[in-house]
């Protein structure tokens, strides 16, 4: 393992310490899910796990590699909670029943991570899109009880989590709550000129409203 900070090329952020996960709040709308994605692509030696509860691993897979993610079969895996398994997916495809399996989603997780550490792979980003549709499956209890054991395994082996929800459908007490398992949180908003981002609870990171550049369709 090593103490190398996760860096992010193209966003006003400063790098994470290794077993950081972070909340990523804001509306899909204002580029929400686009910085998430964003913060998965790292330099070659760092692998991507992506669980996705509302999108097919198609659909993802293009997303990421939309803004730059690197896919193979040995580095990248997407936990799909939606659909079949799709075929020509140039990543690991690992099917999930549904948002609502979470035991399941810890399993295919854990799988995944065995097959890393298999292929030397020991620098993994994290990332979940979106904890909105967890809790549309789950009550609140559950879903904190399922990042609470995914952040610790992020811990465990020195990787980061980037963990994806809309404040706009939850109230701030759902928020608050969630936001206690993890070391910071990245608000997101619309701002005059474009996404504007701020972080709160991590030292060395921007807590005034800083603009990033989306990513070109």
């Amino acid at each position: 393992m090593t103490d190398e900070r996760y860096e992010f090329e193209g966003l006003p952020l400063n790098g994470l310490r290794p077993g950081t996960t972070i909340l990523v709040s804001g509306p899909t709308h204002v580029g929400t899910r686009d910085l998430g994605l964003r913060m998965l692509v790292g330099p070659d030696g760092d692998g991507a796990i992506v669980v996705t509860t509302n999108q097919r691993a198609r659909r993802i897979a293009d997303a990421c590699q939309r803004v730059g993610l690197t896919l193979t079969n040995s580095s990248t895996a997407i936990l799909d909670c939606v659909g079949d398994e799709d075929s020509g997916v140039p990543a690991r495809v690992l099917p999930v029943s549904s948002p609502s399996d979470l035991t399941g989603i810890g399993m295919r997780y854990s799988d995944v991570y065995r097959g890393f550490e298999r292929n030397d792979l020991d620098r993994v980003r994290t990332g979940l899109f979106s904890l909105s549709t967890l809790l549309s499956f789950g009550d609140l209890k559950t879903v904190s009880r399922f990042v609470h054991t995914l952040i610790g395994r992020i811990d465990s082996v020195d990787g980061i989590g980037m963990l994806l929800i809309d404040p706009a459908i939850h109230d701030e007490q759902t928020i608050r709550t969630l936001s206690q398992f993890c070391a910071g949180r990245v608000e997101v908003r619309e701002g005059d000129e474009g996404p504007e981002l701020r972080v709160r609870g991590l030292p060395d990171q921007p807590r005034e409203w800083q603009a990033f550049s989306p990513t070109p369709e």
